[in-house]
């Protein structure tokens, strides 16, 4: 299969630091779970877009539920790396980053899709209303990514041992997480109420706290942190 931005990313890093486990929040038609090279794969989906069960294998686990009955009910092994993919909303994205932490190890990475918009009718929650507001203001387009960006600041105030940088570039912005305590922690927004009510403007008021980073410079500092050689 074709490979996406998504798996792309994922192969180069996987494939350095020796990755054998993989978990996907979010299948859908499966483009970027079928293009990821990991032995060991899982995907969860309360609504797959292909029938699972022709798909399941001894690699290839599927699970039709949503994510928080996965976490609480099924969840057991640690992954090496975990994709989130799921609802683009804060509080759902939140939810299964918190769950994702604890299904991970010291040398697991977290990769959250979509956590930059487009512009501001892309930041809106609600996919329908972003669409339909943007053709009535006169633009074109479906590009919709929801209010996942606030997971940046969730993750910057509220994590302080783990350190994050987000792909700018070549494909869909995304922010990776992995387990290394950042130096000089301090709380910007302060609390969660104050990360939830962020607008798109806020978002631009606050961009720095993105770390926005090239592909390719990107890539290479993960595997410098992740690979064996390193722990």
């Amino acid at each position: 299969m074709e490979g996406t931005h998504s798996s792309r990313r994922i192969n180069a890093i996987a494939e350095a630091v020796g990755a054998k486990t993989y978990l996907e929040i979010g299948v859908a038609d499966g483009d970027t779970f079928f293009a990821v090279s990991v032995p060991s794969r899982t995907g969860v989906d309360p609504y797959f877009r292909f029938d699972p069960k022709l798909k399941e294998s001894k690699r290839n686990i599927f699970w039709p539920i949503t994510s928080d009955k996965y976490f609480m009910e099924v969840a057991k092994k640690k992954f090496d790396i975990v994709f989130l993919d799921g609802l683009h909303t804060f509080e759902q994205t939140f939810r299964d980053f918190c769950n994702a932490i604890l299904v991970t190890h010291d040398n697991s990475l977290v990769v959250i899709d979509d956590t930059i918009p487009s512009d501001i009718f892309s930041s809106v929650p609600d996919m329908d209303l972003a669409i339909s507001t943007r053709i009535r203001e006169g633009g074109v387009g479906a590009a919709w990514h929801g209010d996942i960006y606030k997971m940046i600041y969730a993750i910057h105030d509220f994590f302080p041992r783990l350190s994050y940088l987000t792909v700018s570039d070549n494909g869909n912005p995304q922010t990776f997480v992995w387990r290394e305590p950042r130096r000089y922690f301090s709380p910007r927004l302060g609390s969660l109420e104050a990360i939830s009510r962020m607008t798109w403007f806020d978002l631009q008021g606050n961009m720095d706290l993105a770390f926005l980073t090239p592909e390719k410079y990107a890539i290479a500092e993960i595997i410098s942190k992740l690979s064996p050689s390193s722990v």
